[in-house]
Formats: structure tokens, sequence, C-alpha cells
């Protein structure tokens, strides 16, 4: 025996279905405009722009005797300490292509061209800053242009 209202429960869900398809929706309700009310049901004045929070500008330090501008980094030419191995007289050279003029100027600058070196760009190894090391790292950018100096 088969049970005839299980049997019918697809056929009723099935109409039930396609009832609710033949109705159509409110095209009022689906407007921009009434979509704006909606969403600023809760707005005082819907036409006001916000204003940006205050912001505070930053302050920067000045330059420790001895170093070049810049924020500070051990090591490097914002190092007073960095005197060890030229580092902070390099700020000149910074953003400038390593070429050979600027390299002749560079160990004219330092009076030494030992523990010199230039670092090229995606080279292997790290260059640890160093402030105590007398070796001078210039890194170089892609297009051979120097972007920091370093001891170490």
């Amino acid at each position: 025996m088969t049970n005839r209202p299980a049997a019918a429960l697809p056929l009723m869900l099935a109409a039930l279905m396609l009832a609710a398809c033949g109705s159509e929706p409110d095209p009022a309700a689906s407007s921009a405009d009434s979509f704006a009310s909606r969403i600023n049901k809760n707005a005082a004045d819907a036409s006001a722009t916000p204003a940006p929070a205050a912001t505070a500008t930053p302050q920067i330090a000045q330059p420790l005797p001895g170093a070049a501008p810049g924020a500070f980094a051990e090591g490097t030419l914002t190092d007073p300490a960095s005197q060890t191995c030229g580092a902070n007289l390099m700020g000149p050279f910074i953003g400038k292509p390593a070429d050979q003029g600027t390299r002749a100027a560079i160990a004219q600058t330092l009076g030494r061209t030992e523990n010199l070196r230039f670092v090229p760009f995606g080279s292997a190894g790290f260059v640890n800053p160093d402030p105590t090391n007398p070796r001078l790292s210039l890194m170089l950018d892609a297009q051979n242009i120097i972007r920091d100096a370093r001891c170490g």
C-alpha cells in the first residue's frame, strides 16, 4: 500500500513554487530613491558631507650632530656613530646614479677606497647595519641608484 498524502506532497510543493513565480515585485520598492530613503531613514541630514577627523602633523626630531637628516636607523647615515665607516658623509650621494664619476666623488669624500662596497639590487646576502664596522656599504636599486649607506 502506498501512502497517498506523501505521494501528493511533491506535486503540492511544485504547484506552490509555480504560483510564487507569477507575483510581480513592487517597482516603487526597488527604485534608487526608495533604497536611499530606507538607508538614510535615521540620518539627520542626508545631504551633509561628513567632516574628516582632525589629524596631527607628525613631528620629526632634529638629527643628532654628525648624522644625516631622516628617520634614525642604527648603522646607517642617520646614525651619528656611523662616522666609523663614513656613512654619515653619504647624504649628498643618496638618489644619484652609482656611475664612475659618483664612485670617484665618494672615494674622494671618504679619503679611501678600501672597505667600500656597492651592493647591487637583488644581490644574495644581507647587509647587517653595524655602526662599529669600518666597511661602508652603499645599497643600490634596480636602476643603479644609491638608496642607502650603511656601516657593515
